[in-house]
C-alpha cells in the first residue's frame, strides 16, 4: 500500500515541476483528438459511389458534386470517389440527370444525329467513323482482361469500279497481359472486322503497348511471343518443383532453376488413307433368253446369213454302221434338229471404297527437352530424405521427352532478417490516420519538445546574450522664466487679442 502510494507522491511532484505550456499542449492534444473520434463517430457511413473512373470524368463527377452540395471522400489516389450513404441514390439519380460523367460513344452518336444539314458529306462520315471506332473500343475494354483500347479505321471513298475499290483496313492497340492478348487477339479482329462493311479479319492488326502483334498470327512466332512462352513453361516447372520439394524440405530450404529446350517447327499435313473394305453403292443386272421356232429369224438383222435352217433328214443308206458291243440293240429313231436359241445377261455394279482424309496440324510449339537444377539445404534433407529419391521425385513429375535432373546437397547461410515496413498509412481508414497522426504529434511533444524544454530551462539566458550598451546620463534642463512675457502681455493686451485672433483664422 505504501509503495503506490509514493509513486504517486512522486508522480504529483514531477507533474508540479513541469510548465503550464506542456499542460496546454496536452489538452489541445486531447481536444483534438476527442474533435477527430465525435466527428469520425457522428458522421454517417460513406459509401462507394464511382471507382475506376479517368481523371477527366472523374473531375467532373467531383465538380457536379460540388455544385450539389454533397460532401464526397476520396480513396486509392483518387480512383475511388465516396459519398454518405444516405445521399448515395440522390447522388446518382441527380449525376443521371446532368449526364455526367457522361459517355464519349453517346456524345459522338449524338453529334452525328443533330448534325446540321449544311454539313459536307466529308464531315458526316468523319463523325460516324469516330463514332464507331468509340464504340469498338468501349466494346474492346469490356473483355475480360483487356485495360485499354484504341481503334484505328481507314475506310477509303467509293469509286464507280468494284473490281477498284480499295479494302478499308483498321488496327486495334490493347493493354493487356501477354497470355490475354494473345487469346484474345483473334476475337478482337473478328469483331472489329464484323462492324464494318467490306472489312476481313486478315486486314485487322492487333498490336499490344509493348509493340507485340498478336494478330494475325503469321507463319512463325515472333520472338518476343517464343521468349515468352519459354519464360512461362519454365515458371510451370519451377512451381511444380516447388509445390514437390516445400513438403520434403520446406520453404525456403531449396532453390531450384529451370531451363526448357523449346521446338517452335510448324508442320501441316494432309493424309489420304484407302481401306481394304468396300460398299456396293449401285447394281444393275439385266438378262434375256430368246428361243425361237424353225422358221424364226436368228442373228443380226438385215445379214445374209439370216435365214432359218433348212430342216436336215437322215438318208439309210449313207448312214455309217454303228459299232456292236457285245450284244446288238435294236434301230434307233433319228435325233430331234436343234432349235435356235439365244441367251444374254447384264452386271452393272459401282462400289464407294472406303477411303478416309486426315488434315493434322502440330502445335505451335513442344518441349524437346527440360534440364532441371535444384539446390537442397544439407540440414532441411535430414536422413529420411536422400538426394537420390528427390532427383526421382522432380524426374517424374515431366512427361516430357527428355528431362535431365541435377541435384546438389549444400548447407544454406541464414539471411539476415529485416522488418519491411507496410505501407500502413495508405491502407488505414481516417480513424486510423488521425489516431496516427496524434501519435506522431504526442512522440514529437514527449520526445523532443520536453527534453529541448528541460535544457533550455536549465540554461541562462542573460549569460548567453551580450551585455547592453550604457545608458547616457539624463540632462536636465532649468525651468523656463516667462514672467517678463506675462508682464509684455498685460501691457499690451489689444495686441495680444489681435494676434490670437490671426492664429484663429489661419487655423480654419
Amino acid at each position: 500500500m505504501q509503495d503506490w502510494r509514493q509513486h504517486l507522491a512522486r508522480l504529483r511532484e514531477w507533474a508540479a515541476k513541469l510548465p503550464k505550456i506542456l499542460w496546454v499542449a496536452a489538452a489541445v492534444i486531447l481536444v483534438s483528438l476527442g474533435a477527430v473520434l465525435w466527428l469520425e463517430m457522428s458522421g454517417p457511413p460513406y459509401a462507394v459511389l464511382s471507382e475506376g473512373l479517368s481523371p477527366a470524368d472523374g473531375g467532373k463527377v467531383i465538380a457536379q458534386l460540388q455544385k450539389l452540395g454533397i460532401p464526397y471522400q476520396l480513396q486509392a489516389a483518387g480512383n475511388i470517389i465516396l459519398v454518405p450513404a444516405p445521399q448515395l441514390a440522390q447522388a446518382r439519380l441527380q449525376l443521371g440527370q446532368a449526364q455526367v460523367p457522361g459517355s464519349d460513344v453517346q456524345t459522338a452518336w449524338s453529334q452525328l444525329e443533330n448534325a446540321p444539314m449544311t454539313a459536307s458529306d466529308l464531315a458526316q462520315s468523319t463523325m460516324a467513323m469516330q463514332a464507331l471506332q468509340l464504340s469498338l473500343q468501349q466494346s474492346i475494354q469490356s473483355m475480360s482482361g483487356i485495360r485499354s483500347a484504341q481503334v484505328f479505321l481507314a475506310m477509303p471513298p467509293d469509286t464507280p469500279f468494284l473490281a477498284d475499290q480499295p479494302k478499308p483496313t483498321g488496327s486495334v492497340v490493347i493493354d493487356a497481359d501477354a497470355a490475354t492478348a494473345q487469346a484474345q487477339g483473334e476475337a478482337i479482329a473478328n469483331l472489329v472486322a464484323g462492324a464494318v462493311p467490306g472489312l476481313a479479319a486478315n486486314s485487322v492488326t492487333v498490336e499490344t503497348t509493348s509493340g507485340v502483334t498478336v494478330f494475325p498470327v503469321s507463319g512463325a512466332m515472333a520472338t518476343g511471343a517464343q521468349l515468352a512462352t519459354q519464360a512461362q513453361v519454365e515458371a510451370q516447372a519451377t512451381a511444380r518443383i516447388a509445390g514437390l520439394l516445400i513438403p520434403l524440405v520446406g520453404a525456403g530450404n531449396f532453390q531450384a532453376n529451370v531451363s526448357a529446350n523449346l521446338d517452335f517447327t510448324q508442320e501441316h499435313i494432309h493424309q489420304i488413307a484407302y481401306g481394304p473394305g468396300h460398299l456396293v453403292e449401285h447394281q444393275t443386272s439385266s438378262q434375256s433368253t430368246q428361243y425361237g421356232s424353225h422358221n424364226a429369224a436368228i442373228g443380226i438383222p438385215g445379214a445374209l446369213s439370216n435365214e432359218p435352217p433348212s430342216p436336215t433328214t437322215a438318208s439309210a443308206s449313207a448312214a455309217p454302221a454303228q459299232p456292236t458291243t457285245g450284244s446288238s440293240t435294236g434301230g434307233s429313231s433319228p435325233s430331234a434338229p436343234q432349235q435356235p436359241s439365244q441367251s444374254n445377261s447384264n452386271l452393272d455394279q459401282s462400289y464407294v471404297v472406303d477411303q478416309s482424309e486426315n488434315d493434322i496440324t502440330n502445335p505451335d510449339w513442344s518441349v524437346k527437352s527440360v534440364a532441371v537444377s535444384v539446390v537442397v539445404n544439407k540440414a532441411a534433407l535430414g536422413n529420411a530424405v536422400t538426394v537420390d529419391q528427390v532427383k526421382a521425385a522432380i524426374a517424374g513429375a515431366f512427361a516430357y521427352p527428355n528431362v535431365t535432373v541435377n541435384v546438389l546437397e549444400a548447407s544454406f547461410q541464414k539471411p539476415a532478417t529485416g522488418i519491411a515496413s507496410a505501407p500502413l498509412v495508405a491502407a488505414a481508414n481516417p480513424l486510423t490516420r488521425a489516431l496516427l497522426e496524434v501519435m506522431a504529434a504526442a512522440a514529437l511533444l514527449f520526445g523532443l519538445a520536453l527534453p529541448v524544454g528541460r535544457r533550455l530551462a536549465n540554461v541562462n539566458i542573460q549569460e548567453l546574450l551580450p551585455p547592453p550598451p550604457p545608458r547616457p546620463i539624463p540632462v536636465v534642463l532649468p525651468p523656463r522664466d516667462f514672467s517678463e512675457l506675462r508682464d509684455q502681455a498685460a501691457e499690451n493686451i489689444p495686441g495680444v487679442a489681435r494676434l490670437l485672433q490671426s492664429w484663429v483664422e489661419e487655423n480654419e
